[in-house]
């Protein structure tokens, strides 16, 4: 009864109401769920934390981070305890390591559904929440084994109780004034210090960027005392030592000086060769949450009908997406995920003015019709493209001067012609959302544009995401896979985790003469290997990798 009162109290009408919440949990449970591990995961960014935490299960030491049985510094365990969770109860494979996402996604919508309401009203909160999941980019996010979901609902929701912290609260006395700051205060820095131990300091500094900004912008007006900033501070500094203390004690400062260093390529270089233009998270928010992304351009304008709360609310949405977007724009590496929590704020946004639409204080003009059917235009060609161009990739190859990335093009991979009508059925329903929208048919013509994109990218995921694992590394899993129950070491010339994870390596161990040597290069790295290691014998080559072994 306890625990029921404080989440009535303190989180955002957490009590699920039916039927509202119950349906989604169910589309949710349909986007993210069904075939999660019908493919290999990812190298690198699903394989590094499922291997480090199957090497947790194998040792027993869920304490240190590690690779290859040895101290990784460069992440923190609590993503690994969680998928190590996942793995006890479903096995330590994909849908194991991707299930945690899965959850993590359908938490995202009722959590955006309780917030919509409690703020605004519900019909904001539904619109949010399906906003959030039917893009592109966070359907695939929530369907793999990556860290970024996790720590983005973490670094969120902390964000979300200094909103609280920092609005007015009329209707409460002002002894449950002060008790409901505090509580909001802790909630505010747990989930910080949560999302630390996800994935490092990276949200604080976004947390405490975006808390300036406000403050700047409203001449110094947080409304947060001196004693709640220390009590913040506390909190945080307590879950956040809580391992970090332990780790200092028994490796001294080697984990900070990987840890930092480690952040500083990311920051300061162009790391692992993931570099690219100061606009490039703007593309991605562009196309992968399609269609928030388009929509969201005239929420800026200001409804006299807002209460202080809602104007505050919107400010601090707008705050954490321009601070989250130009942080990592700087960064010189760029990485798709990097920027997601921007999608956050930005569905909100979206949804914003989707629900103003609705109540007649904006209007739908040319302005969202002409970006959202370009864009729908867009996907429709992609997906005709590589369905015309599939049997037809050799003509690409003059234009692609890596030889991996030409051979991994001409992989064994079979498209569809049918799928073409997926794209048209999209680009249709889209076109007829559109009309819907500008006859004042305003309901059913979000409905159609959310139910169509959310089937649309569901299905293109589904039906493509496999066919890019055969393009990129299917040769690499199949070999290693192979080689599962043999005695012997596989090593290779480039960074990666698939010879650990899926030969399901054991602690390291003194080779003997009865151990095979294995050796795996890129194509384009394979003769150097050989010319360098004469004790070495090529057994084949498959879709640009070449696969060696000592003689």
């Amino acid at each position: 009864m306890l625990l029921m009162s404080f989440l009535e109290k303190y989180l955002p009408n957490t009590v699920l109401k039916f039927p509202t919440q119950f349906f989604l949990i169910l589309i949710g449970g349909m986007l993210f769920v069904p075939l999660l591990g019908s493919w290999p995961l990812f190298d690198w960014d699903e394989l590094m934390p499922a291997e480090s935490t199957r090497e947790m299960l194998l040792t027993g030491n869920y304490r240190m981070v590690q690779i290859d049985f040895q101290p990784f510094y460069e992440k923190p365990p609590l993503f690994f305890w969680i998928q190590a969770l996942s793995m006890k109860i479903f096995g330590v494979n994909e849908f194991g390591a991707r299930f945690p996402n899965a959850l993590v996604g359908i938490a995202t919508m009722l959590l955006l559904y309780n917030i919509g309401k409690l703020v605004f009203k519900e019909s904001l909160g539904v619109l949010w929440a399906l906003l959030m999941v039917v893009g592109v980019m966070p359907q695939f996010y929530f369907r793999s084994g990556f860290m970024h979901p996790m720590y983005d609902l973490f670094t969120f929701i902390s964000v979300y109780y200094l909103f609280k912290l920092s609005s007015p609260d009329e209707f409460s006395s002002a002894k449950q004034q002060r008790k409901n700051r505090w509580a909001w205060m802790f909630a505010s820095a747990l989930f910080a210090g949560l999302a630390a131990l996800v994935k490092g300091p990276a949200c604080i500094v976004i947390i405490i960027l975006t808390s300036t900004v406000y403050l700047i912008v409203h001449r110094g007006k947080l409304k947060i005392e001196l004693s709640e900033m220390l009590g913040w501070w506390f909190i945080l500094a307590i879950i956040i030592f809580s391992w970090l203390g332990v780790e200092l004690y028994d490796n001294g400062t080697r984990f900070i000086d990987g840890f930092s260093g480690f952040y500083r390529k990311l920051i300061g270089t162009n790391a692992e060769g993931h570099g690219g233009p100061v606009f490039y998270y703007v593309l991605v928010m562009l196309i992968g949450f399609f269609p928030a992304a388009w929509l969201a351009f005239d929420s800026f304008k200001i409804v006299d009908a807002d209460s202080d709360t809602q104007i505050h609310f919107k400010r601090w949405m707008i705050y954490l997406f321009l601070t989250n977007l130009i942080v990592f724009s700087l960064a010189k590496t760029k990485i798709v995920h990097y920027a997601s929590l921007c999608g956050y704020p930005l569905t909100f946004l979206a949804a914003y003015y989707l629900y103003q639409l609705w109540e007649g204080k904006f209007k739908w003009t040319w302005k969202q019709t002409v970006p959202v059917v370009f864009m729908a235009i867009v996907f429709t060609v992609a997906v005709i493209g590589a369905q015309v161009l599939a049997p037809r990739r050799h003509l690409l190859l003059p234009y692609l001067h890596d030889e991996f990335a030409a051979a991994c093009l001409m992989a064994p991979v079979y498209f569809h012609q049918k799928e073409m009508w997926l794209g048209v059925f999209f680009l249709i329903s889209v076109i007829v959302s559109v009309l819907l929208m500008q006859t004042k048919h305003l309901r059913w013509g979000t409905y159609i544009l959310l139910i169509s994109s959310a089937v649309f990218f569901n299905t293109l995921l589904i039906r493509w995401v496999p066919r890019a694992e055969r393009f990129s590394q299917h040769a690499l899993i199949e070999f290693m896979q192979q080689k599962r129950n043999e005695n012997c070491v596989i090593e290779t010339d480039f960074r990666g985790y698939a010879h650990l994870f899926y030969t399901n390596k054991q602690p390291r161990e003194a080779l003997t003469h009865d151990k095979t040597y294995y050796k795996v290069a890129r194509i384009q790295h394979a003769q150097g290997v050989l010319n360098a290691d004469t004790t070495l014998t090529e057994l084949y080559r498959k879709n640009g990798w070449v696969f060696m072994k000592r003689k």
